[in-house]
């Protein structure tokens, strides 16, 4: 989605970060104290660091401190994706992730890390870890999953608008998501890959160190799945189809369901960052449990 704005209220701490391929971002979040357990946040498809404020802040009260960072291009990270700005989920799991784990391990050592990955996040998080080798405490997805068109109800309707997504981003030289309300503004090659694991449902990028499908069906980590109620961007079918990617992986599955606390909407795809009442225990148990 790309009209998500930053939450208003600031956060306990921002750092800017310059990464090895020049673009540059922000570590956001909030401290729990020098002896707490850490949460590093992948945020969704176009969606600004900064709108996951209230979730890191309700995980600090809980003892967890969390952070998070724009992926390159989006949010505040600076160049934008351009005919001269491309790049692909190799990039996103084998330099921006690498850097932030680094990033945040340097400014809180020797206190466990888990990775967490909201949708697109999520992709990217579980590929870092299976083709770098990071090791990490823990991974928990939060309405992470394949965008593989078998897994909707519409099926047709869901390839025909996966596909037209790489063909606007071939004529356009990116994906301009903003102005169809989809994805933000997203380099050609992410999003070419991104359409082909919608078409195929594998997640095999390009130019990465090691064969993607063989590295994640050998990757071992404890995750914690947590579907959505109301999410038709990752109903459960889609959450199932990215965790069959990763089977040697241990994992748990949660689904989730309440309304927002002053009773305006069920929770949803994003709404859960905005109120994250509820949902913040099961990461904060899960965190400090691992």
């Amino acid at each position: 989605m790309s009209n998500l704005r930053p939450y208003s209220r600031p956060v306990h701490s921002r750092v800017d970060l310059h990464l090895p391929d020049g673009h540059r971002t922000s570590l956001v979040g909030a401290n729990a104290g020098p002896d707490s357990p850490v949460a590093v946040l992948l945020p969704a498809l176009g969606t600004p660091a900064g709108y996951y404020e209230p979730f890191l802040e309700a995980l600090a009260e809980h003892g967890v401190s969390g952070f998070s960072a724009d992926f390159p291009g989006q949010g505040g990270s600076r160049p934008l994706a351009s005919v001269r700005n491309n790049y692909g989920y190799a990039v996103l799991a084998e330099v921006f992730v690498p850097h932030l784990l680094d990033a945040v391990a340097e400014r809180h050592p020797a206190r466990p890390i888990t990775l967490v990955g909201h949708s697109l996040g999520g992709q990217v998080g579980l590929l870092a870890l299976a083709l770098t080798g990071r090791k990490v405490a823990s991974v928990v997805l939060i309405g992470s999953g394949a965008p593989y068109w078998r897994a909707y109800p519409n099926r047709v309707g869901t390839l025909a608008k996966t596909q037209l997504v790489t063909l606007v981003a071939a004529a356009r030289g990116h994906w301009p998501g903003h102005r169809f309300g989809f994805g933000g503004r997203q380099p050609r090659q992410l999003m070419r890959e991104w359409s082909r694991f919608a078409r195929t449902g594998r997640l095999d990028p390009e130019g990465t160190t090691r064969r993607a499908g063989r590295a994640l069906a050998e990757l071992e980590v404890p995750v914690l799945a947590i579907d959505l109620a109301n999410d038709a961007l990752a109903p459960r079918a889609s959450v199932d189809r990215l965790l069959s990617l990763v089977p040697a992986a241990d994992i748990t599955q949660r689904h989730f369901d309440r309304a927002t606390r002053h009773g305006q909407r069920p929770v949803d795809h994003f709404s859960w960052a905005r109120d994250p009442t509820g949902i913040v225990d099961l990461v904060s148990e899960w965190v400090h449990s691992h």
